[in-house]
């Protein structure tokens, strides 16, 4: 039987990437269960958004292929309502995966690492979803300005937004609590931070690069094989429809970050050591009395 997975603890970087999917394989029907009832909706409704404005897109494409003297504008079909409402549902199903992802390990840890229930995680989740949401804009639009900078404010904001998310959650934090105490955490420990979040985030997109691949490269196949190439829109929608899948893999990163911010709290703080020290030479672990907070 796999001991309790132990969250407060220092970690280097290979012991968090291998920690990150040690967690996952302890914990997956759970993860994938608390994934689909929390977030199911609106990757639903994002798929269906971004279905409609892919059928208009291959559509006007082809429609200018087929009459190159066209003057017809595509990106006015193409940027629509559909478009819009796609970002819009893609950074609702985001944030309810933070809120979800980040609820289930922080009712874990106060449980004493044990599975938490759906009931226990719904408490978490419709305490934080709005708070979570509300900040996703407001560090969505400081990182696009950030990437308009010359891109590299971009990459150095990075770590800091990523660790905004598991403290507002486990701490109870608001948007500006979070985000000073995000830079008081890394501001010693940037490039350990910086370089493992990447690295995670450089397996997530090949992992959902491989699952794309092969419907990318048979549309492209069909482009580069007809006399008057065309879009395939059966293709266009697999492609589409497995990509909405694929954000079942954001939760792979949010995992990783939450492991470096207990690292980081650990490294600066000794809460979970001191926590053991304190319960060291007990037969049997007490039991936390204190009514749950949400």
């Amino acid at each position: 039987m796999l001991s309790p997975f132990e969250f407060k603890k220092r970690r280097d970087f290979g012991q968090i990437i291998n920690d990150t999917f040690a967690f996952i394989r302890q914990n997956f029907k759970p993860l994938i269960t608390t994934y689909a009832i929390f977030c199911g909706l609106f990757v639903l409704a994002s798929m269906a958004a971004m279905l409609l404005q892919q059928y208009k897109m291959v559509n006007v494409l082809n429609d200018i292929k087929i009459s190159q003297g066209s003057n017809r504008n595509p990106f006015g079909s193409t940027f629509g309502i559909e478009y819009f409402l796609s970002l819009l549902f893609s950074l609702f199903s985001y944030a309810s995966m933070s809120v979800a992802i980040h609820s289930y390990i922080a009712i874990y840890i106060q449980k004493g690492n044990q599975t938490p229930t759906i009931d226990e995680v719904w408490g978490y989740f419709k305490h934080y979803f709005f708070r979570v949401f509300g900040s996703s804009i407001a560090l969505l639009l400081l990182l696009c300005i950030a990437f308009i900078f010359c891109i590299v404010p971009f990459f150095w904001l990075f770590p800091f937004v990523s660790m905004i998310y598991p403290i507002m959650i486990i701490e109870n934090g608001s948007l500006a609590f979070s985000f000073n105490r995000s830079f008081q955490l890394i501001k010693d420990n940037f490039w350990v931070t910086f370089g493992t979040l990447i690295i995670v985030w450089i397996i997530i997109y090949a992992c959902m690069t491989m699952v794309v691949l092969p419907t990318t490269l048979l549309n492209m196949v069909g482009l580069l094989s007809h006399k008057s190439p065309q879009m395939s829109l059966t293709l266009t929608m697999i492609t589409t429809v497995l990509q909405s899948l694929c954000q079942v893999f954001f939760i792979i990163p949010i995992i990783t970050v939450t492991l470096v911010y207990f690292s980081l709290v650990e490294q600066k703080e000794n809460l979970g050591l001191m926590e053991r020290i304190t319960q060291f030479g007990d037969t049997e672990k007490p039991t936390d009395t204190r009514p749950e907070e949400y």
